[in-house]
């Protein structure tokens, strides 16, 4: 009777863990790669393939990973330094990997980049996975997952990302397969080389703010972060890339200066230095003035190299055989890697592999194996229709959800208003006189500013479509649709849209609908009108 006993507890054993281990194979094989085009969510677990220890952590978005040299750092100096860099990554996001990080080791510098505080609330889900994804499971994880998911989200899509990667089954490439279980390095210590070259442009006029204060929850994570490295004597060093796009505020900068100040740690404006850094925009930006390439991240790191062994005490490792022999590969690894894109380019004109690729298509037998698997596990998640997210386009669908009574105003004869689809705009406000693009910070796509001669609309991308992200007044010809311009009083908003939504000493802002409709003011006298998203 035992013995039946016991063989039937070991069959349904054996039978769980056979059902345990496709779940998992299959997740493994559905969730994003983040191989090839869209690299950045694979970005985050190389730091745990780390052999050594590090006396840099650099923490931030694309303005740290793209922008300093790893490598170029040691070769120069013998610094070890690690970026936990990914898209997009906010605040509170690098907070928590800094606490992650300490749980591997203890730095004695520690890097935040602080363009990232211009954000105030969770952005977007796809973002949010390209960090998070890529953690190792701990409290800390747990608690950067409880900080950043947006409303949309669901904390169980995080531990068994299955759930919401379930359907990509359709989609799945030759890519899926190959690195189902293991994947390559994208990154140099943690720094995202481009040797090719595009010459800075020109950027669009920032957009007046009608509230120039960063926003309490980015500064709480900041005070956090300021806090965790004083209570583990570390040194931390607050920088601003030396990129001009997207705008850095001289407001922002004076509160940053005196945060830096009051807290007694160091903070690095790189903008106005870049003269004295060496930089040349036309030949050391890959993007056109976004981000540096190579030539201009080496340049970066040979001048914050020398400020960070010029006010810590930073150890020379190359004298150390243990440290040398592990960076000799990464540099090897990073000449190689720099060679290979010039030579692309030089055959291409460009960087084909670091553009998405077109999908390749599978073999239709094992596709059709695969989805058997999944129809078997995951019947029940399909019929209650779970959502996906997939490497190369927003967990988000449509434009934000507006009532149908909003702020507009007419152009051309034209209404426009914001979540207009833009490319039905054009078809009547024709070709603007200006026109500039740019990777979106907040949404994965392209942001687009089009300049007319009374009007500047911006836009942000959502499923391949361009929606109006908000549209600026440029001069008195344009008013709103209550009558209100550039020029008129405050008196005058006041009697034709009544006590605003929100105010300052220097601006209002009126919400119908979900937009907002804002007025700032010099003395009395209207300087700026600007309509705006909710999305922004």
């Amino acid at each position: 009777m035992k013995s039946k006993k016991l063989k039937r507890a070991l069959a349904v054993i054996l039978i769980l863990s056979f059902w345990v281990a496709v779940f998992f194979t299959l997740q493994s094989l559905l969730v994003p790669k983040y191989q090839s085009g869209v690299v950045e969510g694979s970005m985050i677990e190389e730091y745990y393939d780390e052999t050594t220890d590090h006396e840099v952590i650099m923490v931030g978005d694309c303005e740290v990973y793209e922008n300093i040299s790893t490598v170029e750092l040691w070769r120069e100096y013998g610094i070890t330094s690690y970026i936990r860099g990914s898209a997009q990554q906010l605040a509170w996001h690098s907070y928590y990997l800094l606490e992650d990080t300490l749980r591997y080791e203890k730095p004695r510098v520690v890097v935040f980049n602080v363009l990232s505080l211009k954000y105030n609330e969770p952005q977007s889900e796809a973002y949010n996975r390209m960090t998070l994804d890529g953690m190792r499971w701990s409290a800390t994880k747990v608690n950067a997952i409880k900080a950043s998911m947006t409303e949309d989200e669901d904390f169980a899509d995080y531990v068994f990302p299955l759930l919401r990667y379930h359907s990509r089954w359709s989609s799945l490439t030759d890519d899926d397969f190959r690195h189902i279980f293991s994947k390559e390095p994208v990154t140099h210590s943690g720094y995202y080389m481009r040797a090719d070259v595009l010459a800075q442009g020109e950027f669009p006029s920032p957009l007046p703010l009608t509230d120039y204060q960063l926003g309490d929850y980015a500064m709480k994570y900041l005070d956090m972060m300021t806090e965790l490295c004083k209570d583990n004597s570390i040194e931390l060093v607050l920088i601003k890339a030396p990129t001009e796009y997207p705008h850095w505020y001289d407001e922002w900068d004076r509160q940053i200066s005196e945060y830096a100040e009051e807290q007694g740690i160091e903070y690095i404006n790189f903008i106005p230095l870049s003269d004295e850094i060496g930089l040349d925009m036309t030949q050391d930006t890959y993007d056109a003035g976004l981000h540096l390439n190579v030539y201009g991240a080496e340049k970066l790191a040979d001048y914050f190299g020398e400020w960070l062994i010029s006010n810590y005490e930073l150890t020379d490792y190359r004298n150390n055989a243990d440290y040398k022999a592990v960076w000799d590969k990464k540099v090897a690894a990073y000449d190689n890697e720099k060679q290979c894109q010039l030579d692309e380019i030089a055959e291409h004109g460009k960087l084909i592999s670091f553009y998405p690729v077109e999908e390749k298509e599978t073999h239709v037998l094992r596709n059709f194996l695969i989805l058997l698997l999944v129809a078997v596990i995951c019947i029940a998640l399909v019929a209650c229709g779970g959502k996906e997210v997939s490497n190369d386009s927003s967990a988000e669908s449509g434009a934000s959800q507006l009532s149908e009574e909003v702020y507009a105003f007419s152009y051309k004869g034209v209404q426009v208003k914001v979540d207009d689809v833009m490319s039905d705009l054009l078809t009547s406000l024709g070709e603007p006189t200006k026109y500039f693009e740019s990777q979106s910070c907040a949404f994965q796509g392209l942001d687009k500013v089009y300049t007319y001669p009374n009007v500047i609309i911006r836009t942000y991308p959502k499923d391949g479509v361009d929606y109006v992200l908000n549209v600026e007044f440029r001069d008195d010809t344009v008013s709103t649709a209550e009558g209100v311009c550039i020029g008129d009083t405050k008196s005058k908003v006041e009697s034709v849209y009544g006590e605003p939504t929100q105010k300052t000493d220097v601006s209002y802002s009126y919400t119908k609908g979900g937009s907002i409709l804002s007025f700032i003011f010099e003395g009395d006298t209207v300087t700026s009108v600007t309509y705006t998203s909710p999305v922004a």
